[in-house]
């Protein structure tokens, strides 16, 4: 693929540094070679031009959180895990390119079954379908009576240690454990500790003893702090976390998820599961904990990322509702860009657009710094340095063009 450069109107790149009126992103195939200011970064000789000069121009976001194969608005998430692959399959494959279409252009996946997101990653991976990159957490590391059940669970230290190791043997990228319960399960409670500080501390050693990390669904009480004190790098929801649950977060350098569309947006929880009284007396009482809480958390000085908790295509909503929360409009995109791959570890590839780092990114029609609304209007999306301004349109073509380059 020959040189492409990119005129962007307004370029935030993603690094903290201010952003820059009329700028130039050159790209080589997948990867970015240069960018800077227009008046001195020159454009190759041949190059292709796209012209994004009356856009903004940003990385491609990263959803630090979700699931591919679950519509909470359908409700009955856990039975949605439980069917057979095939109509989870079908299911993922509309859910993600719903996500890319929005600006997601890398996902981590928070726990499947049957190995399904290593099996979809693999088929984005070769072409055969659009979505954003997959980081795959496998199956989730829960309990017998844990929130999270579907067909697999691991009880006891040797389970866990069999189960994480199976996951990374499958092609993981790292591992979740289901700390507390869960809003969507009504059987369960949110802060109670699921497991004991020795099963947490099995798979947070498995995890490291490949070199990978374990992350957790934990809201808060002694499941909460059993996560943090034994190392996990990622704390899930965490909408009952105290402000000494987040010092101590503070203090061992763990990051803060925020998944704020799965207990407010309409298409999250209310919307599958709000004719069930416990699962909505659970949903109320968390908003009001975490309306109160989190913009003082948020300003607290904790690490902080974004994920949609399988919502799928709102990445802008989690991002407005940080600022609601009153985050500042650049740490806001901070968060579902540079701040979600250094939580995801993934931050030497993507999450800022600078030389070296794959070629993700978003044009967006209006100013997200002066109106965080305007991540909404997503008029263009790159990734690997491939266009998908036109999914249903533009599939075949895309395919083709993936598939050259691999082919080089």
């Amino acid at each position: 693929m020959a040189h492409r450069a990119i005129r962007c109107g307004t370029l935030f790149d993603g690094t903290g540094a201010p952003p820059v009126r009329s700028a130039v992103i050159v790209v080589d195939g997948a990867r970015i070679t240069a960018v800077g200011p227009a008046a001195s970064t020159p454009v190759p000789a041949g190059a292709s031009v796209l012209d994004l000069g009356d856009r903004f121009v940003m990385p491609g976001l990263v959803d630090a959180h979700s699931h591919i194969s679950i519509v909470p608005g359908d409700g009955d998430q856990i039975g949605q895990l439980r069917q057979e692959a095939v109509p989870q399959a079908l299911r993922a494959t509309a859910n993600l390119r719903r996500d890319l279409a929005s600006g997601t252009t890398t996902l981590r996946v928070m726990t499947e079954e049957s190995f399904l997101d290593v099996q979809v990653r693999d088929a984005i991976e070769a072409g055969v379908i659009p979505g954003p990159r997959l980081l795959c957490g496998t199956r989730g590391i829960t309990a017998s009576n844990g929130h999270g059940r579907a067909h697999t669970a691991f009880d006891g230290v040797d389970e866990i240690r069999r189960g994480v190791r199976e996951n990374f043997q499958r092609g993981a990228d790292h591992v979740k454990i289901f700390a507390t319960g869960g809003v969507s399960s009504p059987g369960t409670t949110l802060q109670a500790s699921v497991y004991s500080r020795e099963e947490i501390r099995a798979a947070v050693e498995e995890a490291l003893r490949v070199g990978k990390y374990a992350a957790a669904h934990a809201h808060g009480g002694p499941g909460l702090r059993l996560c943090v004190e034994e190392g996990v790098s990622t704390i899930e929801h965490a909408g009952l976390a105290t402000d000494d649950d987040i010092g101590l977060m503070k203090e061992r350098g763990a990051w803060l998820i925020c998944t704020f569309a799965i207990f407010m947006h309409g298409e999250g929880i209310e919307k599958g599961d709000g004719r069930q009284p416990a699962i909505m007396e659970k949903l109320r009482a968390a908003r009001r904990v975490i309306m109160e809480s989190f913009p003082r958390h948020l300003a607290s000085g904790v690490r902080f990322a974004s994920g949609t908790d399988g919502v799928h295509g709102c990445m802008p909503f989690e991002l407005q509702t940080l600022v609601r929360f009153g985050v500042p409009a650049p740490d806001a995109l901070l968060a579902g860009t540079r701040w979600a791959a250094e939580a995801c570890r993934v931050d030497g590839e993507v999450g800022s657009l600078v030389p070296g780092k794959r070629a993700d990114l978003i044009a967006v029609d209006g100013n997200p710094l002066a109106d965080i609304e305007a991540l909404q209007r997503a008029c263009l999306v790159m990734k690997d340095g491939v266009i998908h301004d036109n999914l249903a349109d533009n599939h075949v073509e895309n395919q083709a063009e993936h598939q050259g380059r691999s082919g080089r």
